[in-house]
């Protein structure tokens, strides 16, 4: 962990933007472990003392390898590869930390999630389909009176889940490079940064969305479709939804630190992607999808109906390819043996995992199966620490 001064802490707040956070340069990484500096943010306690993760290592692990754009590199070189961007990464197998390193981070820091905050969005939403407060096959304006008179109204829950909303908020290199795109129109509102002359809510964004095409047709990748499920889950339950992470599963784990969810200037809780915490949290969140779930909670806050939703609701694999990042994922793992995405996780396998990524190269991969998570994070444009997470799940290592 590199020491900053005072002055040139002050000078990166200063410079704090979604064009430069879009950089992926100095500033991004000085935020990714300061957003709370910058930012309103809700703090999410746990009602239990931290469960121990005990240490059981691997050392394979750290030699696995994967084709990269730096060549074919075992785990161990990437993650002090000066262009390589890793800050850190654990391996966690049936509760056991098997490989853990942290070249760039210390691991009392929280460190942003990016958009593997998505499936706590989802979660939640889970959650209310199974207490039986929302029927996923009903459009949004049957829940949330702010976009009943909208083109979000008739989008039914289901496919806001799965992304495929038809709606012009999809994220992709076209529109991150669209200053008057929705993508980027939402991104100022949470930031409080005038769009054309005008500070627009989040919300307002979203009214003014339009239809584009007919939902549920392909993979259409957009944080404006999790932070639907934020308003989602505060019209159906009442309360905020940090607050209602918080008892619905946060305070039940056992965890090192607060969970930091990162609000826009009108409170708003980002969970589309401004979520920080230690890694190792970050790792306790994938294993409630695990059988070592009781190892770190005193609740069972992923319940077999919610998982099996995930690994078997997957479309058609040609629904997947037709979206902009279908094909970006596929190239991302050097891999198309991912049947697809579900449910705000971005790719589901034949074997049941599944995988969450985020902007600057977050990862988080779930292996109920294997009882395995892989999470790490970093700080680069280039989403490589990927390639080395099915040969890490696949390996004989972990058997």
């Amino acid at each position: 962990m590199r020491t900053i001064s005072a002055d040139s802490t002050y000078r990166l707040r200063s410079q704090v933007s979604v064009p430069k956070l879009l950089e992926c340069g100095e500033v991004s990484h000085w935020w990714c472990t300061r957003i709370s500096e910058t930012m309103p943010t809700a703090v999410v306690s746990s009602a239990h003392t931290p469960a121990t993760l005990d240490a059981a290592p691997i050392t394979g692990i750290m030699d696995v390898t994967a084709e990269t754009e730096f060549g074919n590199l075992p785990l161990r070189d990437f993650l002090t590869h000066p262009q390589g961007g890793a800050r850190a990464i654990v391996v966690i197998k049936n509760g056991k930390i098997v490989a853990e390193s942290y070249p760039d981070l210390s691991p009392e820091q929280s460190h942003l999630w990016a958009s593997c905050a998505k499936p706590m969005a989802g979660l939640l939403i889970e959650h209310l389909i199974e207490a039986g407060q929302i029927d996923e096959t009903k459009g949004i304006g049957a829940y949330i009176p702010a976009l009943r008179d909208t083109d979000w109204s008739d989008v039914t829950v289901r496919d806001v889940m799965d992304m495929t909303p038809g709606m012009d908020c999809e994220e992709n290199d076209q529109t991150r490079a669209d200053p008057y795109s929705n993508a980027i129109r939402a991104f100022l509102a949470e930031f409080g940064v005038p769009h054309n002359g005008k500070v627009e809510t989040l919300l307002e964004v979203l009214q003014s969305s339009k239809r584009v095409s007919a939902a549920g047709e392909k993979f259409e990748y957009g944080s404006p479709c999790t932070q639907v499920l934020v308003y989602l889950a505060e019209a159906v339950s009442g309360l905020p939804w940090a607050e209602l992470f918080r008892q619905t599963v946060w305070t039940h784990v056992a965890a090192e630190g607060p969970l930091q969810v990162h609000q826009s200037p009108d409170g708003v809780a980002l969970a589309h992607g401004l979520v920080s915490s230690r890694l190792r949290d970050m790792a306790r969140f994938g294993m409630l999808f695990c059988p070592s779930w009781r190892m770190i909670s005193s609740k069972q806050a992923v319940s077999a109906a919610t998982l099996a939703r995930i690994q078997c609701g997957t479309r058609d694999k040609s629904f997947f390819l037709k979206g902009y990042d279908g094909p970006v994922f596929t190239d991302r793992f050097g891999d198309d043996s991912m049947l697809g995405n579900a449910r705000q996780w971005d790719c589901i396998w034949p074997d049941g995992d599944f995988y969450k990524g985020g902007f600057m190269d977050q990862g988080l991969y779930v292996s109920p199966g294997r009882d395995l998570v892989i999470a790490y994070f970093s700080t680069t444009p280039n989403m490589q620490m990927t390639r080395y997470l099915r040969p890490i799940a696949t390996s004989d290592l972990l058997a």
